[in-house]
């Protein structure tokens, strides 16, 4: 079986892990062999986060930079930080344009990229990007904070996993709770038919 390697990329807050978990937990129930690592950014809100799935056979939870298959970025810095080291020439980049400035720009000792200059640096890596308003579709879903399971629609829909969407939904039938579960299942609708416009 082919190896499947997706990087999330993200900053404290966005769901990245919850992503992550919701895509190693519907490999194993498909009896999928899957390897994951989650790091950690200084702060828990705010800090880079980054999860490496890895579907098939794999011996260690980190993909080594150039291997990856797609990219998820939950936001555009983090996504082109870690898209340009880590995703496959050729690769699927899923990105969402929302930008959330890191201290440094907050503080005013850096500019944050302007959005051209950042897609450019990924362009270089693969010309298959797809770039979403994740975020203003969660709010259409019902909240912002619907956003990672809206980049896991967009995912899903793109074919690049071993399993598809009737696999993830009753995993997140499972593991959401029941008062959450609708607007989540709205958002991934959401996130699936905006990656297929796409």
């Amino acid at each position: 079986m082919k190896t499947t390697r997706v990087v999330i990329a993200g900053v404290g807050g966005q769901g990245t892990l919850l992503a992550t978990r919701l895509i190693a937990e519907t490999a194993i129930k498909q009896g999928l062999h899957v390897r994951i690592g989650e790091t950690y950014g200084m702060a828990q809100r705010g800090g880079p986060v980054m999860g490496h799935i890895q579907i098939g056979e794999a011996y260690s939870p980190q993909i080594r930079p150039g291997e990856a298959d797609a990219l998820l970025g939950f936001e555009l810095a983090e996504a082109t930080r870690r898209g340009v080291t880590y995703l496959r020439q050729g690769g699927l980049a899923i990105v969402n344009s929302k930008k959330i400035p890191p201290v440094e720009v907050i503080s005013g000792m850096r500019r944050y990229p302007r959005e051209k200059d950042l897609l450019r640096l990924l362009g270089q890596v693969s010309s298959k990007i797809a770039v979403l308003d994740a975020t203003s579709l969660a709010v259409k879903a019902g909240d912002p904070i619907a956003t990672n399971i809206v980049m896991l629609g967009a995912l899903t829909a793109s074919n690049v996993l071993p399993f598809g969407e009737k696999e993830i939904t009753a995993v997140m039938k499972e593991s959401i709770p029941t008062r959450f579960l609708d607007l989540n299942m709205r958002a991934f609708k959401l996130g699936a038919n905006a990656f297929k416009k796409a």
